[in-house]
This record gives C-alpha cells, structure tokens and sequence, in this order.
C-alpha cells in the first residue's frame, strides 16, 4: 500500500511515506532517560517492550498528549517520533507532488513539496529518520 501519513508539527503540516511507519500510537507515558544522547529524548512501553523516542512535539499544543510515529525497524532498531498530532492517512492522489527538487532553503530532510489539489496548500514531504536525527537526508 502507498501513500502517505499526514501530522502537524510546530504549526506545519508534514508528510511522510507511509512505508516508513509501522504504527501510531499516543503519545501518553514517555518517560525521560537521564544519562540519553540526543536525539533520543525518553522511552515508552509499547505492549510491554521499551521503545525509545525522539520527541519533536512544539509547545503550540498544550494539554494536547500528541501521537508517535513507530517507525518500521531497520539496522538500528525500532524508534518512535513524537509529533504534534497526526492528521489522516492519505492516499497517492490526495497529495499532488511538485515538478522539480524541492525549493532551496528548505531543511536537508524535507524532499518534496506536495500540494492538497483543493486548496493548493503545501505540505511538506520529510524523510522522518532524517528529521528525528537518526540518519542523514538521502541514505537509507
């Protein structure tokens, strides 16, 4: 299945494939990890596991418990990003992709600028191991 999963994050709209996520869940009951690196900021439980967590959310929603991003593992194992709120999953044609790289200036994990065809708005397609500080943009 492709597409892509939508969420909110420092009052952007972003988006991500849908084959990088394995799930979302809330983001209810991270606990800090004194003593962890950057860019891992605390761990939940997740079906009696530990799931380390890379916490991006914004201050712009408070009270709001936000939603995690359970990425699919790699080499490096499972990690979840927290993320302001997710908004839907969508599928290939409700996000029109732009002609062309994205537009100088943009952050190194932003790849493309999609466009909701209604209203023209942009949303930014990321590659969220890069945006949480696990890898570099363009490496998989």
């Amino acid at each position: 299945m492709s597409g892509y999963i939508t969420f909110r994050m420092n009052g952007r709209d972003l988006a991500c494939e849908l084959e990088e996520v394995r799930e979302v869940v809330r983001a209810v009951g991270i606990e800090p990890l004194p003593g962890t690196r950057a860019p891992v900021s605390g761990m939940i439980e997740l079906r009696n596991d530990p799931l380390p967590v890379i916490d991006l959310r914004s201050d712009a929603y408070p009270g709001e418990e936000g939603d995690v991003l359970v990425l699919n593992p790699l080499d490096g194992g499972s990690y979840g990003v927290a993320v302001d709120r997710v908004l839907a999953v969508v599928s290939d044609d409700e996000l029109v992709v732009e002609d062309g790289d994205a537009p100088a200036g943009l952050p190194p994990y932003v790849t493309r600028v999609l466009r909701r065809p209604a209203d023209r708005a942009p949303v930014m397609l990321v590659e969220l191991r890069a945006l949480a500080g696990l890898e570099t943009s363009g490496t998989s």
